[in-house]
């Protein structure tokens, strides 16, 4: 499986700010985030279903991973995406960059696995 995945029971928006909370508290940074219904809307002016994509990162793990193999910038920073649901709720993605590491880099998945097992916990704290 390459990725985790779970449903919410909150909007698009309420979620988009309840996950970015919920990850600065267990120590993640949100870098940057992409909406691209905003995007669609603007470039095409057409309606999309809401769609947010985050880059998330956790300095410690970026510092450790990178400086085994700096192969694993290429996985960083982390994915995790939210996309309207219907009904009011949200699925909540992420990508799971152990298995990419184990699979791409021949490393040992142990490392980005206990990131993402807190990465993980924040998500399922929601």
């Amino acid at each position: 499986m390459f990725k985790f995945e779970r449903v919410i029971e909150l909007d698009i928006e309420k979620a988009f700010l309840k996950v970015s909370q919920k990850l600065r508290d267990a120590g993640f940074v949100v870098l940057s985030y992409v909406d691209i219904r905003e995007i669609v809307k603007n470039k095409f002016g057409e309606d999309f279903p809401g769609y947010y994509i985050l880059d998330v990162c956790k300095p410690a793990a970026a510092r450790e991973l990178i400086s085994s193999n700096h192969d694993y910038g290429l996985f960083l920073p982390c994915k995790v995406t939210l996309e309207t649901s219907g009904n009011g709720k949200t699925l909540v993605k992420m990508l799971l960059v152990s298995e990419l590491a184990e699979k791409y880099l021949n490393e040992d998945p142990s490392r980005p696995r206990a990131y993402e097992s807190e990465l993980i916990g924040a998500l399922n704290t929601l």
